[in-house]
C-alpha cells in the first residue's frame, strides 16, 4: 500500500484512539511517554542518515560544479516561499479576524515563555561552539545545524579530485545508498510513529478543550492550513516552474513526510521520509535531495512563519480588543518572516521562538499573554511542520527541475 495511504490511515486511527479513550485521565501521560520513545527513534536514525547523506552529495555536487546553483535556488525558494506564506496569512486574518482564545496556559507567570524560549537560543548557540565533533552529532536532536556544518566540511574534502580520494568518494557514496534503505524502510513503517504521536497529540488537544470553546478560531486555523497548503504553494511551485509540472502530484505524494511533520511536529524526524520520498516519489536525484532537505529543515520555515503570523496578529487583537492596522499587520508578517530564520533552533517550538523574536524585534510587551501560546505549541507547531514538510518537497522538485535532472515516476514504482 503507499505511503500517503497508510500516513492518512494513521492520523485517522490516532484520531479515533484520542475520541476513544481521551476522557480516561490517564491516556495522555501513557500515549505521550510511548510516542516521545518513538520520535526520539525516528530523530536517532534522522541524524546519521542526513550526515552521511549530505556529505555524500556535497562531494558529488562539488565534483560537477553544481553546488552553487543547488544552494543558490534552494536559499531562492526558501526566502521567497517564507515571505509570500507570511504575507498569505496576513491576508487570511484580515478575511477572517479572530481573536487569540484563552488557554489553560494564560495565567502562567510574566516572562515564562520569553525565559524558555532563551535557554533554548541559549542550547542551540552552545552546541556551535567548536569543542568535539562526535559530540556534536550525538547531542543533535533539536538542531540540526552542527550536523551540516561537519557534513558539509567533509564533503568538501572528499571531492574526487585526486586518484586518492576517489575510493573514499566511493565508499561514501555506497554509505549513502545504504541511508536511503535505511530511510525507505522507515517511511515503509514510519505510520507506526505516526499513529502513536497523533493519538498523543489529538487527546492532548481533546484535553485541553480550547478549541471546543473557541471555534472561531479553530476554523482560522483550518482555512488557513488549506489556504496554504492547497492554493499558496502549489500556485508559486508553478511560478518557479513555469507552470509545466503539476504541483498537485507534488502534494500528493508528500503526504507521508507532511503528516509525520503534523504529528511529531519535528521536521527532523521528518528528515529521512522527506529524503526518500523526493527520491523515490518526485523524481529527484540523490544528491539534490540529500542536499536540499537538510538545508530546508534550517532555513524553509515558511510554514512556521505562516502560522506565527496569524498567532501573533490573533494576539494583538485579543490583547487591544481592536483589529491591527494595516502598518501594524505589514510590519508584523515581514518581521515574522525574518524571525523565521533563526527558529531552527529548537525542533518543535518554531512557532513559540518566532512569537518571543518578533516581539522583541518589535518592542511589543503583552505582558504575559503570550502565554497563553504555550497550551497551544503542539497544535501551532504541527500546523507549521506540516507545512514545513511540504515547502522541503516543493523546494527539492523546485531545484531539480532548474537543473533539468528531474524524472517523472510512474504511480505504480512510488513507495
Amino acid at each position: 500500500m503507499k505511503t500517503w495511504i497508510t500516513y492518512l490511515a494513521a492520523l485517522l486511527m490516532g484520531l479515533a484512539t484520542a475520541m476513544l479513550f481521551g476522557s480516561f485521565p490517564q491516556t495522555e501521560g501513557i500515549l505521550s511517554a510511548v510516542s516521545e520513545y518513538f520520535i526520539g527513534f525516528g530523530i536517532l536514525i534522522a541524524v546519521p542518515v542526513a550526515f552521511i547523506t549530505l556529505a555524500s552529495s556535497v562531494a558529488s555536487l562539488g565534483r560537477d560544479g553544481r553546488g552553487r546553483k543547488v544552494f543558490g535556488m534552494s536559499l531562492l525558494w526558501a526566502i521567497v516561499s517564507t515571505a509570500v506564506l507570511s504575507a498569505a496569512a496576513a491576508i487570511v486574518f484580515i478575511a477572517m479576524p479572530e481573536g487569540f482564545p484563552v488557554t489553560s496556559s494564560a495565567g502562567s507567570a510574566p516572562g515564562t515563555l520569553t525565559s524558555h524560549v532563551a535557554y533554548l537560543m541559549g542550547t542551540s548557540s552552545s552546541s556551535m561552539y567548536p569543542i568535539n565533533a562526535l559530540w556534536s552529532l550525538a547531542t543533535a536532536t533539536r538542531f540540526i545545524v552542527p550536523v551540516i556544518i561537519l557534513a558539509w566540511i567533509l564533503g568538501l574534502a572528499m571531492r574526487p579530485s585526486a586518484d586518492i580520494i576517489r575510493p573514499a568518494y566511493t565508499t561514501m557514496n555506497s554509505f549513502s545508498e545504504v541511508m536511503y534503505r535505511i530511510s525507505r524502510t522507515y517511511s515503509v513503517y514510519g505510520f507506526i510513529i505516526v499513529y502513536l504521536a497523533s493519538s498523543s497529540f489529538f487527546v492532548e488537544v481533546y484535553q485541553e478543550k480550547t478549541l471546543f470553546a473557541a471555534p472561531g478560531f479553530a476554523k482560522l486555523l483550518a482555512i488557513s492550513l488549506i489556504a496554504a497548503a492547497i492554493v499558496v504553494l502549489p500556485l508559486l511551485y508553478g511560478i518557479f516552474t513555469g507552470f509545466r509540472k503539476n504541483p498537485y502530484r507534488i502534494l500528493y505524494r508528500s503526504i507521508a513526510p507532511a503528516a509525520m511533520g503534523f504529528s511529531t511536529s519535528s521536521i527532523i524526524a521528518a528528515l529521512p521520509l522527506n529524503e526518500s520520498i523526493a527520491r523515490q516519489d518526485l523524481g529527484v536525484q540523490k544528491r539534490i535531495a540529500s542536499s536540499v532537505t537538510p538545508l530546508m529543515a534550517v532555513i524553509g520555515k515558511g510554514g512556521s512563519a505562516f502560522v506565527a503570523v496569524i498567532m501573533l496578529l490573533s494576539l494583538f487583537r485579543e490583547t487591544t480588543g481592536a483589529m491591527p492596522g494595516g502598518n501594524v499587520i505589514a510590519i508584523t508578517a515581514a518581521a515574522t518572516a525574518l524571525a523565521s530564520f533563526a527558529s531552527s533552533a529548537s525542533s518543535g517550538m518554531e512557532s513559540a521562538i518566532i512569537t518571543v523574536l518578533v516581539l522583541r524585534m518589535l518592542g511589543i510587551n503583552l505582558y504575559g499573554a503570550e502565554n497563553a501560546v504555550i497550551a497551544f505549541i503542539p497544535l501551532l507547531s504541527g500546523i507549521g511542520t506540516l507545512l514545513d514538510s511540504l515547502v522541503a518537497s516543493y523546494a527539492n522538485s523546485v531545484v531539480a527541475a532548474s537543473l533539468e535532472t528531474d524524472v517523472e515516476i510512474p504511480y505504480r514504482d512510488t513507495i
